[in-house]
C-alpha cells in the first residue's frame, strides 16, 4: 500500500514539472505471471517510445551552457 502511495504521489509530481504522469506506472504482478510481465514490459516500451525522450531534457540541451 505505501508503495503504490510513493507512485499516486510521483505521478502528480511528474505533471507538475511538466513530464507527465503517463511516464510512471504501478503493476501488481505475481512471479508467476510471466506473460503477462513480458506483456506489460511490451507496453510500457511501446509507451515510453511514443512519448519520446524527456521534454524536460530537450529544453536544457537546447539552451547554451552558462559559464561561472
Amino acid at each position: 500500500m505505501r508503495a503504490l502511495s510513493k507512485v499516486t504521489y510521483t505521478k502528480k509530481l511528474l505533471d507538475e514539472i511538466g513530464l507527465g504522469s503517463e511516464r510512471l506506472e504501478f503493476f501488481h504482478i505475481a512471479a508467476s505471471e510471466a506473460p503477462l510481465f513480458a506483456e506489460i514490459a511490451r507496453k510500457m516500451t511501446e509507451r515510453a517510445r511514443d512519448m519520446g525522450p524527456n521534454p524536460l531534457r530537450c529544453k536544457t540541451e537546447l539552451q547554451p551552457a552558462r559559464l561561472a
